[in-house]
């Protein structure tokens, strides 16, 4: 059996690519007596260039157009390029074409940027005989703003993430606009999700949510995720975005441990998993370069590599014996219940690697995230403290949500390893 390279977090993606909701004005604009037309952005992907073309056109109406001025915003950078040349002059705030326009006459003009810019405001300006001139102008990027957050596994149920919540991968989140537009985003594998839009200098506001019935994405996560997993935070949201970035909109979501014991000792979902021992087992085979061996040392310390990388720094790197590292988790003495929730961790995170577990990828990292939670609150609070025969004070130290936790989590992973029989479930419907 070769390693399932799709399990880890490196290639285990969704989309990378931020929706745009971007200022997508064409109408002419007025600029004194004359009308400037946003012709549009042309993105050349090879040079990763994006250019902005404007029409300065005369309504008849004297007197000439002395100059014309496009903004530079910061978040552009410099011009690469930009048309006409000829009495052109360049400065940090912007570019400023000094040559007039008759009233009868029209004249194009562009700027070109690096990088794939999204379409904004910005400021242009003239002058008209002695008459100055301003408006807003579609140009690149300025007034666009990025709404992003975590759909993530509340581990101790307290509805805030903490740094050893990890995300929920392949979610679908929602973004509505207040003129009814609706967008959406699918998370990555560390859960993150993130909508650019564009507000100008405006306070708006938008609807954030993460639905349970049916999207357009037939493939997410969402449907599974509800079935069996509980809401800790509001699944709609309202995000007002004010000149600034609004980060944190995050969503979390408890396992219902319970539900999804007795749907594994059922059947409801089958599992294609092994008990700790049967990766004792393989190790120690492993360990004498045994050839009746299920699974071959070279796979195995791939999987333990891939393991390395899953979430958490904590609670496994094996560092250069892994096979040995990864033995004595399994056979120590489990007498705290830190170490005894290592042994199912581990052994889960074995079964889902070599690609065993319920056949449904964003379920079992899911369920992996859980543990590695407990894992990291436990090994924090208590460090190696026998919590079941201690009874010194540092033990209250836990608090009752994280001790329920962690009970929870061993519980959980403890069934998902001894209920394996094949079968799965299959798609995230």
């Amino acid at each position: 059996m070769t390693v399932d390279s799709e399990i880890s977090l490196e290639t285990a993606t969704g989309e990378s690519t931020d929706i745009q909701l971007q200022n997508n004005n064409t109408d002419p604009v007025p600029l004194n007596n004359y009308l400037v037309t946003f012709n549009g952005k042309h993105y050349d992907q090879e040079k990763n260039q994006s250019t902005f073309t404007y029409t300065v056109s005369g309504t008849g109406v004297e007197p000439a157009l002395n100059y014309f001025f496009i903004e530079s915003p910061s978040c552009a950078g410099s011009p690469v390029a930009y048309s006409p040349i000829q009495s052109a002059k360049v400065n940090p705030e912007g570019i400023t074409w000094e040559a007039s326009i008759s009233s009868t006459e029209s004249r194009v003009y562009s700027i070109t940027y690096s990088g794939d810019l999204p379409i904004g405001a910005v400021t242009a300006k003239s002058e008209s005989g002695n008459e100055p001139g301003s408006a807003e102008i579609p140009g690149p990027c300025k007034g666009i703003y990025t709404i992003s957050g975590t759909v993530f596994v509340d581990g101790n149920g307290n509805g805030s993430k903490n740094t050893s919540e990890s995300g929920i991968q392949n979610v679908t989140v929602h973004l509505l606009t207040g003129d009814g537009m609706e967008f959406t985003r699918t998370t990555t594998s560390t859960g993150t999700y993130s909508f650019m839009v564009f507000t100008g200098s405006n306070s708006v506001d938008f609807g954030i949510e993460v639905r349970s019935e049916t999207t357009e994405n037939t493939s997410d996560f969402n449907e599974r995720l509800f079935d069996g997993y509980s809401a800790t935070t509001s699944i709609s949201k309202t995000v007002t975005v004010n000149n600034a970035d609004e980060t944190g909109t995050d969503f979390g979501f408890s396992p219902q441990t319970e539900k999804l014991i007795l749907q594994f000792e059922e059947g409801t979902i089958l599992l294609d998993t092994e008990e700790p021992k049967f990766w004792i087992q393989q190790l120690r085979f492993a360990q004498k370069n045994n050839l009746n061996a299920d699974i071959s040392a070279t796979d195995l310390l791939g999987y333990l590599e891939v393991i390395e990388q899953l979430y958490l720094t904590d609670p496994f790197q094996f560092g250069d014996n892994k096979i040995d590292a990864a033995l004595n988790i399994l056979t120590g003495p489990n007498k705290t219940e830190l170490e005894s929730l290592l042994v199912q961790l581990l052994a889960a995170e074995l079964n889902v690697v070599s690609g065993r577990g319920s056949g449904n990828l964003d379920f079992d990292l899911a369920l992996i995230a859980y543990g590695e939670s407990a894992a990291d609150e436990l090994k924090n609070g208590t460090a190696s403290l026998n919590i079941q025969s201690s009874t010194s004070s540092s033990a209250t130290d836990i608090t009752t949500a994280v001790r329920t936790s962690i009970s929870d989590a061993e519980s959980l992973l403890t069934s998902f390893n001894s209920s394996g029989g094949g079968g799965g479930v299959g798609n995230n419907n």
